[in-house]
């Protein structure tokens, strides 16, 4: 009995050392890389900055003991912006409206806005310019949300979860506005800084990081409705369902790791290569299984929280439109849940379309003489890519729409929002993940690669210099 936990003990032992000596060797090797380092650490400290900055109230504003319905408009707004809003912040608004004003010109992009299409594709320039215009029109649209967002709190004071403790017109409808446009603008800045000079989509990160702080207040909620708050002895069954609910947990992201990295391999050949039987020789044209991303569900998000935007501007006692949307277009309703299901399928595949750009990629294959085999090469392969395309994005359309739809089915069953999973927030959470480990491995790389090219010519110089010498002394005469 002592031998058999002695060879336990030891064995842990043996793998922890491993484990400590493989991670020691990592981080000395991260620590190496200087200019990695220093992009990785300036982006924690943005990020840090953010998650303070949704910590600190708006002025004259006190906090209840309500939390957000996360199904709700005021719930759609904070998921999309960072999660400022559950404190109501100075950065309330967040990113959202940068996100708004981006899915707009992503749809003016298309052939059916021709003078926006023509100026996506006449180069940096045009893009230049197209930014412009999105930072234009996401102020315009801070300007609206702030607004909208006072007054339906002031309208509904006594059953959300703030007081406005100043009840004057120019501090609702101007101070406080006008602080929520300066939060929303400064959250962008930051998002920016973290594109160009971190790593990974500034964007992305910020509501990664609003996503991720609520992970341990959805724990902690979970932990007490399975096991109790203390009070009460937790049975062997609470505690197995506990574990299961963990467990879950964790296979729903390995499924999602598992489904954003896939991808559907094309073979593709160039003219005049021949054939070649060998598997590791033959050219692959990879296409993400999931084209669209988990845009398609965040502007479904918001698409469905826009006719409750404008419907607040309306009297909530007097305006049954307004009262009948509130109620009907929520994902916890069977209307709103059968429309955002419609939005996130609609979306799916026209942005795996938008996203994969195959008439692109049909025009550069015919440029450098490139085909896929059984297939001509012009109109006929892009007919092709687009059947592979439209195929690939109703599947993805139908994964979203099943992690999508888990936190409202687990409410219809019964179980409490502050303890199911948000299929959506787990999907940002890990596709922001693995996208931004990608991007630090592929800097890493390219590093290693200019630190080798930096040692050759290093290498080739010293050669030079003493060949050079050589011939100096072969003319000396002494």
């Amino acid at each position: 009995m002592f031998k058999q936990i002695f060879k336990l003990l030891a064995l842990i032992w043996f793998v922890i050392t491993k484990l400590y000596i493989k991670t020691k060797a990592k981080i000395e090797i991260f620590l190496r890389e200087k200019i990695l380092t220093k992009k990785i650490i300036f982006t924690l400290w943005l990020l840090s900055i953010f998650v303070i900055s949704t910590t600190i109230t708006l002025p004259g504003i006190k906090l209840k003991q309500n939390s957000l319905d996360p199904n709700s408009f005021l719930g759609v707004i904070d998921i999309v912006g960072g999660g400022g809003l559950s404190n109501f912040s100075i950065m309330a608004l967040g990113i959202g409206p940068f996100i708004t004003a981006s899915l707009i010109m992503m749809i003016a992009q298309t052939k059916l806005f021709p003078p926006v299409h023509r100026l996506s594709n006449s180069g940096p320039l045009g893009r230049k310019k197209i930014n412009i215009i999105t930072r234009i029109l996401t102020i315009f649209i801070a300007i609206i949300q702030s607004i909208v967002l006072i007054k339906t709190v002031v309208d509904r004071q006594e059953n959300n979860f703030i007081i406005i403790e100043d009840n004057s017109i120019g501090f609702k409808y101007v101070a406080l506005p006008l602080v929520l446009i300066g939060g929303s603008l400064f959250a962008l800045f930051l998002g920016e800084q973290i594109t160009e000079k971190g790593v990974g989509n500034g964007t992305s990160l910020l509501i990664f990081s609003g996503i991720a702080s609520r992970l341990q207040s959805t724990f902690r909620h979970a932990f007490n409705y399975f096991l109790g708050n203390g009070k009460d002895a937790a049975t062997i069954s609470n505690t197995i369902v506990f574990i299961l609910y963990i467990v879950a947990f964790l296979v729903l992201i390995f499924i999602i790791a598992r489904f954003h990295l896939a991808e559907r391999k094309i073979p593709i050949q160039q003219t005049g290569a021949g054939m070649t039987r060998n598997v590791k020789d033959i050219s692959y044209l990879p296409i993400k299984i999931n084209p669209a991303g988990i845009m398609p569900v965040i502007f479904a998000l918001i698409l469905l929280s826009l006719p409750t935007l404008f419907s607040n501007l309306l009297d909530p006692y007097t305006s049954p439109t307004r009262n009948w949307i509130e109620k009907n277009l929520r994902i916890t309703n069977p209307i709103g849940f059968s429309i955002f299901i419609v939005l996130v399928f609609l979306l799916s595949i026209g942005m795996g379309l938008q996203q994969s750009r195959v008439d692109k990629i049909a025009e550069d294959f015919s440029k450098n003489s490139t085909f896929i085999p059984g297939v001509r090469p012009g109109e006929q392969t892009e007919d092709y890519l687009i059947s592979v395309v439209l195929r690939l994005s109703f599947f993805s359309a139908i994964f979203l729409i099943v992690l999508a739809s888990l936190q409202p089915i687990l409410h219809f069953i019964g179980i409490p929002i502050s303890v199911t999973f948000s299929g959506t927030s787990l999907i940002i959470l890990v596709t922001t993940a693995l996208e931004t480990i990608s991007q630090i491995k592929a800097r890493r790389q390219s590093e290693m690669i200019s630190k080798k090219r930096k040692q050759m010519a290093k290498q080739i110089n010293s050669k030079h210099n003493k060949h050079s010498n050589k011939k100096k002394d072969t003319f000396l005469l002494w």
